[in-house]
């Protein structure tokens, strides 16, 4: 199985925790490649050069999950409701896309309205279709994405395939956080010892 990990705005892969992240579950035997790549277009981010970097130059397929933390879980949203429209460049829904601190407004923000994520409505519908496992992490002191946007996103995106985990006492997700670890382990581990 494939991770590529979609960072937020004005973030590298030194950023947060995503080479901690990468580093950590590059060591699960149900892992066979992690994508951590520097995204072009910071710091606008833009969804119209995004998103063709995402599915054409990283590729992606039936056993890919993706991993998107602020902006970068805007585009994992839009990815999730192209590929449940199209089904075109993956011939199917992802394994799996994990949502860390999501908004699905741009909370009056210039740079994120520029970045063309916001300014159209969602489909949740073709988003739920996108992937076959769909979960979203957000923190109860998140001050740059309030919790109210993750509890929208999540009362919308409710059914079979998504989860939702709402962390007290946490951020924006700048730090290593054990959980996510443990959802990909639960989801896409199996039984028995993960590690390699």
């Amino acid at each position: 199985m494939r991770v590529v990990i979609c960072p937020g705005m004005g973030c590298d892969i030194h950023s947060n925790w995503y080479q901690w992240f990468a580093d950590e579950i590059i060591k699960r035997k149900y892992v066979t490649e992690c994508i951590l790549r520097n995204f072009p277009d910071q710091p606008k981010c833009r969804e119209s050069v995004w998103l063709p970097f995402l599915v054409d130059k990283i590729g992606l397929d039936q056993d890919t999950v993706v991993i998107g933390h602020s902006t970068g879980a805007a585009l994992a949203m839009r990815l999730l409701e192209y590929n449940g429209e199209e089904k075109k460049k993956l011939n199917g829904p992802l394994k799996g896309v994990i949502l860390v601190a999501a908004a699905h407004t741009d909370l009056g923000d210039e740079g994120e309205r520029l970045s063309e994520y916001f300014n159209r409505s969602w489909d949740w519908t073709k988003m739920k279709n996108g992937a076959d496992m769909i979960h979203l992490f957000h923190g109860t002191d998140d001050h740059l994405i309030p919790v109210i946007e993750a509890r929208y996103i999540a009362d919308k995106m409710k059914g079979d395939n998504f989860e939702y985990s709402e962390l007290p006492n946490k951020s924006h997700f700048f730090h290593p956080f054990s959980e996510i670890l443990d959802v990909m382990d639960d989801k896409f581990g199996g039984e028995g010892d993960q590690l390699l």
